[in-house]
């Protein structure tokens, strides 16, 4: 198990999504049981529940701001996400 979600993390430029998430994390290998790594996220966002479908990966630019300062990255990304959807409408 532990191999195969390595696998998919492998490549350079792959990132994270968590469970669907709309950040999208840098990746790094971290130790699991004995000595076996698997892929996590570099900002250590904690994951309940670590299971190989929690991270999915993706291509697209990395919008954590946690984890562009962790890859040397200063700044905030690009675009700033909402939290609560179209914030810019009078409610």
């Amino acid at each position: 198990m532990a191999a195969s979600t390595r696998a998919v993390f492998g490549d350079p430029g792959v990132h994270a999504v968590v469970r669907s998430g709309r950040t999208v994390h840098a990746v790094g290998l971290g130790q699991w049981v004995g000595t076996e790594e698997v892929p996590e996220l570099l900002c250590r966002t904690g994951v309940a529940g670590w299971s190989p479908t929690a991270l999915e990966p993706t291509r697209a630019e990395v919008t954590c701001a946690r984890c562009l300062r962790r890859i040397g990255r200063s700044g905030s990304p690009s675009e700033q996400i909402s939290l609560f959807g179209d914030e810019s409408q009078d409610g």
